[in-house]
């Protein structure tokens, strides 16, 4: 206690800040413009196919940040401006976009969503980024990691290998942002999408 009453009060107060910056600096906390993920939930590793028919790992995602969005080629709605708005993400993000984040795009319709399929739709919209498919199985326990609610509505009680043959999905919307270390951190709903401020919230897991 002497020798601590014998420094100079400017040393001890420049020595509690460094303190106290040092005890902060791992627990700062960040604020999205989205809906922050509480729980901050990792998903499984997976493989699948992108629209090039190139097997496609998750592991290529490590230190990255990733953005999901779940989509299909037949949407008539909603999918094609989440695609359109992740194109305009992904040219604002400049040279992070590919280094530092990248885009994920998996489909909720395997039955449908091939890899040509998926490529005629990337390339004509001019998409640059992965578009993954699979089969049911390989994309059932990601669609359960990230939320996604799914359900085939069929039409005009045809079907073909157990599978109606003419059919629509109906699935629950959202787009989600991935930390370096594999965590989801943030949820943007499709009808609530407003890019730039999707940039914001990348840019604060950079």
């Amino acid at each position: 206690m002497k020798i601590l009453a014998r420094m100079p009060l400017a040393i001890i107060i420049a020595f509690s800040l460094l303190l106290a910056g040092c005890l902060g600096e791992g627990e700062k906390s960040l604020t999205f413009y989205g809906d922050d993920i509480i729980e901050n939930v990792a998903f499984s590793p997976f493989v699948l196919t992108d629209q090039n028919n190139t097997t496609f790992n998750s592991s290529q995602l490590d230190g990255k940040v990733a953005v999901f969005a779940f989509l299909f080629t037949n949407c008539p709605d909603i999918c094609p401006i989440v695609s359109a708005n992740l194109k305009y993400v992904g040219e604002q993000l400049g040279e992070d976009f590919g280094t530092e984040v990248i885009i994920i795009t998996i489909t909720v319709d395997p039955w449908r969503d091939n890899s040509s399929i998926l490529k005629e739709y990337s390339d004509d919209k001019g998409l640059f980024w992965p578009h993954l498919t699979g089969e049911v199985e390989e994309l059932e326990p990601i669609w359960a990691d990230f939320g996604v609610g799914l359900e085939v509505v069929e039409q005009n009680g045809t079907s073909a290998r157990h599978h109606p043959e003419a059919y629509e999905v109906d699935h629950s919307t959202g787009t989600i942002i991935v930390d370096r270390e594999g965590k989801q951190r943030v949820w943007w709903g499709d009808l609530d999408w407003a890019p730039d401020l999707i940039i914001e919230d990348i840019k604060s897991l950079l």
